[in-house]
């Protein structure tokens, strides 16, 4: 009866397991058509129609759009189920990326992204949820989930440049979005799960409670995930490149960010096999503070290189940190979910008007010292947290 109960126990396990390796997938083939826009706006706006001012709104609205809706999603994932919801999602993101490529004006690309908004926070809260199932091994397959997660962006980061400029932007688009399809098929095939577990209502008094980790999660979000991406073809034109040049640039450093997540989240999962998420994330945020201390001095390349290296383990291990800091799952994950898309979206929408308002030094010696203030008073609160908990 025991090693029946055991082997059991291992089986629902192994399935969970891969559950949320194939959910992951799902999401990877679902962002193919947001992550090219954002190598794509900054180059190509202004051919599109498109201000500045626009472009900033275009890059940042999904995130917005987030913030409100975590939540509720979360919510929706606990009526539904996570298959229901990532199959919807996954179809909700290939309507959008082909609604890109239809070249019919502000208005319409603008509510796609906002149905992008919507749709992201669908996958990523189905799908930080099926990792979260994985009782014993959850770090690693946090690490595993986000690394697959990445290799559709690190494929269409390669692949879409090339496509662009042999087809031009509206048939790339339509290209990327029918390669989206797969996604809702995989999404398809998952099992339908009936031992999800029931939790307590995901409330939006906690989601945004400016506690010190969300405070902290802002503020990263905001100068890696925001400011720095945006503000990417600003620290590499040196020399006044064509933009042509510039694009093939900033694609291969966005590249460069999407194989480090794919390779250091597997890293940082089996570290956590031996020493605790919270040590790792702990580590990672002290990097990140590092690199933006390089920017700031204008050892830009180190600088950028070691951002995307340590914010991959923030990113990867810090809902897992929040998950192990309360006893409501999904309430977690809306939580860091939706103050990281709160920093990510601000950084995206102020980032290049402020690096030319303030400069490159400025800006991200600002942005440093913030971060260690918060890191600071994360690091106090967490120590009386664990001296409470003995």
């Amino acid at each position: 009866m025991l090693l029946t109960r055991q082997k059991n126990v291992c089986s629902k396990q192994s399935s969970s397991f891969r559950g949320a390796l194939r959910a992951s997938a799902v999401m990877a083939f679902a962002g193919l058509g947001d992550a090219l826009l954002y190598p794509v706006l900054p180059v190509y706006g202004k051919e599109l129609g498109f201000s500045v001012f626009f472009i900033g709104v275009l890059l940042s609205i999904n995130r917005f759009v987030r913030i409100l809706a975590n939540t509720h999603i979360a919510n929706m994932v606990k009526q539904v189920g996570m298959r229901q919801m990532l199959l919807i999602t996954s179809s909700l993101a290939v309507l959008t990326t082909f609604t890109y490529g239809l070249k019919l004006g502000l208005v319409v690309f603008l509510v796609a992204r906002i149905l992008w908004g919507l749709s992201y926070s669908g996958l990523k809260i189905a799908t930080l949820n099926y990792a979260s199932h994985t009782k014993g091994k959850s770090g690693l397959a946090f690490g595993l989930s986000q690394s697959i997660k990445s290799l559709g962006a690190l494929f269409v980061l390669w692949f879409g440049p090339i496509v662009i400029g042999e087809y031009g932007i509206q048939n790339g688009l339509f290209i990327v979005a029918a390669i989206s399809l797969l996604g809702v098929g995989l999404a398809y095939s998952l099992p339908i799960r009936t031992d999800e577990e029931s939790s307590e209502k995901v409330r939006n008094r906690v989601t945004f409670h400016p506690s010190a980790m969300n405070l902290l999660v802002l503020v990263l979000s905001i100068s890696i995930d925001g400011v720095l991406i945006v503000t990417l073809a600003y620290l590499l034109d040196s020399n006044n490149m064509i933009s042509s040049e510039l694009l093939l640039l900033v694609a291969f450093y966005l590249l460069l960010k999407r194989l480090f997540v794919i390779v250091f989240s597997f890293v940082g999962g089996m570290i956590t096999l031996r020493y605790s998420p919270s040590k790792l994330f702990v580590v990672a945020v002290l990097g990140c503070l590092v690199a933006l201390l390089l920017i700031a001095i204008k050892v830009s390349v180190l600088g950028i290189v070691l951002a995307f290296l340590c914010n991959t383990i923030v990113v990867t291990f810090s809902p897992l940190v929040a998950i192990k800091q309360q006893q409501n799952t999904l309430q977690s994950i809306s939580s860091v979910s939706t103050w990281w898309d709160l920093g990510a979206a601000f950084g995206a929408f102020m980032g290049i008007y402020a690096i030319e308002l303030l400069g490159v030094q400025n800006l991200y010696l600002s942005l440093c010292m913030a971060g260690t203030i918060l890191f600071i008073n994360y690091y106090i609160e967490n120590a009386k947290s664990n001296r409470t908990t003995i």
